[in-house]
């Protein structure tokens, strides 16, 4: 895949997502991936609408931009992995096309990419009562089994 399509990639996920804050999270900006409210969008401009957002947010979440320390996290999953098959599979070359992205395209800049495999610490303190833990996860699989386990 060549590196100009691998941008409109990104840029597609990325201006589908909708953007969530926290109360408990004010350094976080969560940007959540939810075909349903894609659709719903496409029809609202379709029909001249104004777009609303979901009351409560679901799908999946892609981005994580975090304020304090300046990092704009991807989910491994979803994102990164696909770098990783389409483009290359080193971290620095990856990291160093997504700031791009974001600073050119999507006017996000000073922030640093890096690959997470999401586990968000909202849901860890709501399902586990673990407070103040930052998840930083290694395996698929694992994180894959929580996110299900939390989530239903």
């Amino acid at each position: 895949m060549t590196k100009e399509n691998l941008v409109k990639w990104f840029l597609n996920k990325f201006n589908s997502c909708y953007k969530v804050k926290y109360i408990d999270y004010p350094n976080s900006i969560f940007y959540y991936y939810d075909p349903q409210f894609i659709r719903q969008n496409k029809l609202a401009r379709i029909m001249g609408e104004n777009i609303e957002y979901p009351s409560k947010a679901s799908g999946v979440i892609l981005f994580e931009q975090d304020l304090k320390n300046k990092y704009f996290y991807c989910s491994y999953n979803e994102i990164w992995s696909f770098f990783i098959t389409n483009f290359n599979t080193n971290y620095n070359e990856i990291q160093s096309l997504i700031k791009d992205i974001l600073e050119k395209h999507c006017k996000i800049k000073g922030f640093t990419p890096h690959e997470d495999l999401f586990v968000p610490g909202y849901l860890l303190e709501k399902h586990c009562k673990i407070k103040g833990f930052t998840p930083k996860l290694q395996a698929t699989l694992p994180i894959l089994m929580i996110r299900k386990t939390l989530q239903n």
